[in-house]
Order: C-alpha cells, then structure tokens, then sequence
C-alpha cells in the first residue's frame, strides 16, 4: 500500500520555547498521527508514535542551534537498534555524500535526488520513503509499497537531523555560514 502524508510545524508554548527548537507533526496515515520534536540542548530529535516503532537522534555536544548535526558522534537508534551513521562530506557525487544507515541487519542509503527532494532507500528492496519540500506544506513524506514501519520511523526521525551536507552547494553554504557565525571552520 502506498501514501503520502504532509508534515508541518506545531508552534511549542511559550514555556517550552526556550528547551524546543521545532516540532514537526502530521498523519502517516493507517499508522496515525506522528510528532518529531527537536530539543535545543542537548541536541536530540524524538519521534513519538503510538504504532511506529521509537526512534530517536543525538548529536552529543550543544555547539549551535538547529536541527541536530550529522558526524562521527551522532547517535540514531530505531526500535531496539543503534545504527552506524557513515557519510562522506567532501564526496563530490550525490551517490557518495549521501548518508549510509547500517541498523540491525538492514542497510540503508538517504540521498538528495533533486532539489527539495530526498529518498530513503534499503540496498535489497530499493526506494521506501520519498520526502518532498514543496510551497504548500513543509515536508511531503511518499510511502513506497514495500515500506514497512520501521523503514518510515527512520524516514521521519532524519527530518529532525541537518542534511546540508546531502548536496555539494547547501553544504558549501553551509560551510560559509557556518564560518561566519563562529569564526570557525565545521570539521
């Protein structure tokens, strides 16, 4: 069965605004409503289901603000695994910036295949989640047929995650800005 469902921001109360950086919710369809909250510090993204299986993604130092950051440190845990995290930032082709996710004994590849879209793949049964910016909504999450609910819990929980690095210009961008906010280049 496939489907699609838009995610969009929720607007924290006041009293939380300070510890919540963004709240991303929406309906994942038979599997109800989903809610990825992203905290300031630390930095960590947590979805919250009732159905889908928990999932969650740490980077351990509060260096700046926003989505949590994607390296070596970074901790993702799906269900009742941790998974290995592999990118290559400097890779020049699209193919090889994207992020390698080994979890369990599933491996997966999340890549930037266009402007304002991403895909989740699994290497064995290809595609599963298709995640599109489009003017309308803020994320257009496609699930593909053979998805199973562990495949959309890692689907949502990377949107709490900072993919600039997917693309070779946002991550360039980035960079620049990056620098100039601390005075330092990221590693």
């Amino acid at each position: 069965m496939s489907f699609y469902f838009d995610l969009d921001i929720k607007s924290p109360s006041r009293r939380r605004m300070r510890d919540i950086h963004n709240v991303f919710t929406g309906v994942a369809g038979p599997y109800g409503e989903v809610t990825i909250t992203v905290t300031r510090v630390p930095r960590k993204a947590e979805l919250s289901s009732t159905t889908l299986p928990s999932a969650w993604i740490l980077h351990p130092l509060g260096i700046r603000e926003g989505l949590v950051t994607i390296d070596e440190t970074t901790r993702l845990v799906v269900g009742d695994h941790e998974a290995e995290l592999v990118q290559n930032r400097r890779a020049l082709r699209k193919e090889d910036r994207g992020l390698h996710i080994h979890t369990g004994d599933r491996n997966y590849q999340y890549l930037a295949v266009k402007p304002r879209k991403e895909e989740l793949s699994d290497t064995l049964r290809g595609p599963v989640c298709r995640i599109e910016r489009t003017p309308k909504v803020l994320m257009r999450v496609t699930v593909l047929p053979n998805a199973d609910p562990t495949d959309i819990a890692l689907a949502l929980i990377l949107q709490g995650a900072d993919r600039h690095n997917l693309t070779l210009a946002r991550a360039v961008a980035s960079n620049i800005w990056y620098f100039f906010n601390n005075g330092t280049a990221p590693t």
